[in-house]
């Protein structure tokens, strides 16, 4: 509890719970107020869908740098070897660390978009809770797959230009640079090679969190499909998305750990 009530503090006096909050109602607002002036009847989940492909572009960004951030000032503040010091082991301190970031972090962002929901209700004809409980659950875990990669960072790296330069790096890399490869890979996947092509596909936590909620929007259709499309897609998408969820913390967890201790502090 005291470390939770320790980052509450931390974020407010950073600044980064308003620039969270504030950029998810306005973006989800814009993109609401714009079906509003339509003539033609549109569903809550067609509105659903642009304020997620908006929220990409900049909440994996806030939450990697409020995981890298908030890890790299346990360790300039001495606060981290401190509490080694006194007996704390490094894989306890790691858990409880990401633990309590998203502890703040996740009720942030709920409550956001349960306000930017507010409008809907005059925009669309009707709401769907279950449609809305699927969207949030989407945004949820892919907020707490980039704050541990930001814990990851921030354990690893001790210059600040150098976090925020991996930082950008890593956003730009999974938001643009890895569909440009993956663009220019597919001509050449053979129909042997479409799996693997997938496995890779889907190891990006965006395009595994944007498939779970497309698939439980019934945008994506997983039947009557062909033969390519079936080896694909995976046909459960939960499966997809609790994997890439275990995979990516897992192992920024387990980076986290090792990180820390290669810099010397560890307790035996």
């Amino acid at each position: 509890m005291v470390q939770i009530i320790k980052e509450w503090k931390e974020l407010y006096r950073s600044s980064l719970l308003l620039l969270t909050a504030g950029l998810v109602v306005l973006t989800a607002w814009f993109v609401l107020f714009q079906y509003n002036e339509m003539n033609v009847p549109v569903t809550f989940r067609t509105g659903l869908i642009p304020i997620f492909q908006t929220s990409i572009y900049f909440l994996p960004l806030l939450a990697t740098f409020y995981g890298a951030f908030s890890m790299a000032l346990e360790k300039n503040q001495g606060t981290l070897p401190i509490l080694v010091a006194r007996g704390l082991p490094i894989q306890k301190f790691v858990l409880k660390k990401f633990l309590a970031l998203i502890s703040v972090f996740i009720p942030t962002i709920t409550l956001a978009y349960l306000i930017a929901m507010i409008p809907a209700k005059m925009v669309f004809n009707g709401l769907n809770i279950q449609e809305f409980a699927v969207f949030l659950l989407s945004m949820i875990i892919l907020a707490t797959i980039f704050i541990a990669i930001g814990v990851l960072l921030g354990s690893v790296i001790h210059q600040k230009l150098t976090l925020i330069g991996f930082i950008v790096g890593l956003w730009l890399g999974l938001i643009y640079l890895f569909d440009l490869i993956l663009m220019y890979w597919v001509p050449s996947v053979s129909l042997d090679g479409v799996l693997g092509f997938s496995i890779v596909y889907f190891l990006s936590p965006i395009h595994a969190v944007q498939y779970f909620l497309f698939v439980q929007l019934n945008v994506y259709q997983l039947s009557n499909l062909s033969v390519i499309y079936e080896q694909f897609t995976f046909q459960n998408p939960w499966v997809v998305l609790l994997s890439n969820t275990v995979i990516w913390i897992g192992a920024a967890m387990i980076g986290s750990i090792v990180g820390l201790k290669r810099k010397g502090v560890f307790h035996d």
